[in-house]
């Protein structure tokens, strides 16, 4: 998988070319991706990059003349069309500015520099976080890297599983802060700059970015603020991600996050590649081909056919490893996704994840009800937001499912890693900003970007609704004005009205459908969603997966003597459990992928 890597040994007697080289056939592991590569044995430094070859194809790592300053960088910027060297833009600006610099970064990055006069090493990450980069100190050492396998090539780097982070799975889904799997391996946190001292082994983490500052405290809204002013630097936020056009390709459904990607792209949309994966007669396979005839698009439809899912385990274990076992076997497309990746003719891929942003009564799993707006306490929102989360055990009785020293953590350890996550900002922030706050902060740079860490294997990603300038005056609109699509709708009438009378997957209705309409419609679509009719189907069958293609590899792998010896779980009752779920009697696929999930992360990467 793309991304940067780097160690420095305090030990000079280690061989560092040894663990260079083992980190890059981690990441690389085909021998087929661009790799970059520098090291010093005097000073005990090795840094490089592994990438696709399509954002920044210079070679790196840059540096100034009289090399005092090294930088090895991953990802692109938006908006700087003068910078042909991206890297070298970056590295002017940090000798002139020093770490001021990284705060006028805009796009999707990390980044290393080693700073010669200081005698530190600096690591970098994006202000929203969406391209990871983790690291680890042991014994006055820093290793770091794009993925937590290319760390784990470092023997110093123990694998001691980390339990408050299978907690937060277990609950939320995802992993919340800078917790991995592994107890010694960090994420380093959006908008942040790692200073690791090499003389003295101290190292030191400072915010150059702040999402809270793109919301405004209390509530105090600017009621005269321009919602057509948010929807031209919308539209500017998806043309900055066109350029490169030829390479582009669109993931398209029939909800309102694509189409809105599809309308700002305006004229450009003609001729771009667009597809749509699911069931055939699936909803979205419909309305998605009327958007593309419509635009322009060059489109296909990528059918998941009953063959998809029958090797369970190997689809599983491959999602393990892609995702460093940080992306669960639940909902699982993405495997199909990549091997369409394979052929399509795009490298460059725009999603649309970050749309909830502007539409707060749909951010799931934080969706902003009515009830968040009589809130007067931090103890509410946060009560309502790990409720509201709970998306694993439900109505699962813990105290049965787990053995008692597992359970001890898993009755604080959620709680406390949501304490720590939005504990201050909701003293902070109207109770449906924080739910907003978190859906960014956690649900989307620790569940969604484990997700796209896939496909960062075939194709790099470009995520348009996440965008500073676009946030910054997004977030001081009312949340009425950014509850349920209204800026979405907006969009499109503007640059594409033809796509308003095209009707929304999730309720059946045109865009424009008034209150009664709406209210039919959306209890017709969801009878005939339910029946599975061909026009209207979901476009996955999760739970059929779950109980019938999925039933004999799940089976096999949760009670085995392996899962049992973990010691996590009371097995009877698990077994109670997975015959509740087969059975149908209850819903429970997400708990048995997330268990699935774990088992197989520790035979991948510790046993």
């Amino acid at each position: 998988m793309a991304g940067i890597f780097g160690v420095y040994k305090k030990d000079k007697g280690v061989d560092l070319d040894v663990t260079i080289e083992a980190m890059i056939r981690s990441m690389d592991s085909k021998n087929k991706l661009k790799v970059d590569k520098y090291r010093d044995d005097e000073l005990g430094i090795g840094i490089g990059r592994v990438s696709l070859g399509i954002f920044n194809q210079v070679d790196q790592p840059v540096k100034e003349e009289e090399e005092n300053y090294l930088l090895i960088f991953h990802g692109e910027l938006y908006g700087d069309t003068t910078a042909s060297n991206t890297p070298q833009y970056i590295l002017k600006k940090y000798i002139k500015e020093g770490d001021r610099c990284f705060a006028d970064l805009c796009g999707i990055f990390h980044l290393a520099i080693y700073d010669k006069k200081l005698g530190k090493l600096k690591l970098v990450i994006d202000k929203f976080g969406l391209q990871p980069l983790y690291y680890s100190i042991v014994s006055g050492s820093l290793i770091f890297g794009g993925e937590v396998k290319a760390l784990l090539e470092d023997k110093r780097v123990n694998r001691t599983p980390d339990y408050r982070a299978f907690a937060d799975f277990l609950r939320y889904g995802h992993i919340l802060g800078e917790k991995t799997l592994f107890t010694n391996i960090k994420t380093l946190a959006s908008g942040s700059v790692l200073t690791f001292d090499l003389s003295t082994g101290d190292s030191t983490i400072n915010k150059y970015w702040d999402l809270r500052n793109c919301f405004v405290e209390g509530g105090n809204y600017d009621y005269k603020a321009s919602v057509d002013k948010v929807v031209s630097l919308l539209i500017k936020s998806i043309r900055d991600r066109l350029s490169n056009k030829e390479s582009i390709g669109l993931s398209l459904s029939g909800g309102l996050d694509s189409r809105g990607i599809l309308a700002g792209c305006g004229e450009d949309a003609h001729g771009i590649r667009t597809y749509t994966l699911g069931l055939a007669g699936c909803g979205d396979e419909k309305l998605a081909q009327m958007m593309s005839q419509l635009s322009g698009t060059n489109h296909e439809f990528i059918e998941l056919g009953q063959e998809y899912g029958q090797n369970f385990e190997k689809m599983a274990k491959d999602m393990i490893f892609l995702s460093d076992g940080m992306y669960h076997p639940h909902e699982s497309t993405e495997m199909a996704a990549l091997e369409y990746f394979k052929r399509a003719g795009f490298k460059i891929l725009l999603r649309g994840h970050g749309g909830e942003t502007a539409k707060a009564a749909l951010a799931y799993p934080v969706m902003v009800a009515p009830e968040v707006y009589t809130f007067t306490g931090k103890k509410d929102i946060l009560n309502f937001i790990f409720n509201n989360t709970n998306l694993v055990i439900r109505d699962i009785d813990s105290s049965k499912l787990f053995k008692d020293t597992f359970y001890e953590i898993m009755k604080e350890s959620p709680r406390k890693s949501l304490e720590e996550s939005c504990g201050v900002i909701s003293d902070i922030l109207a109770p449906a900003d924080v739910c907003i706050y978190y859906y960014i902060n956690e649900y989307i740079r620790r569940q969604v970007i484990a997700s796209l860490e896939i496909f960062r294997t075939q194709v790099e990603i470009r995520l348009p609704y996440i965008d500073e300038t676009y946030m910054h005056a997004l977030l001081k609109l009312p949340v009425k004005l950014r509850n349920s699509g209204e800026i979405h709708f907006e969009l499109i009438k503007r640059c594409m009205p033809g796509l308003i009378k095209i009707p929304n997957s999730n309720t059946g209705a045109p865009l424009d459908a008034g209150r009664i309409r709406l209210y039919f419609t959306d209890k017709f679509h969801s009878i005939m969603k339910k029946l599975s009719i061909t026009g209207f189907r979901h476009y996955t069958e999760f739970q059929k997966w779950h109980r019938e293609g999925f039933r004999k590899s799940s089976h096999e792998i949760i009670f085995s003597d392996k899962t049992a010896a973990r010691g996590l779980y009371n097995m009877d009752y698990l077994e109670f459990v997975f015959n509740q779920h087969v059975k149908g009697e209850k819903n429970y696929g997400h708990i048995l992928g997330t268990i699935v999930g774990i088992e197989l992360w520790y035979r991948t990467f510790v046993d």
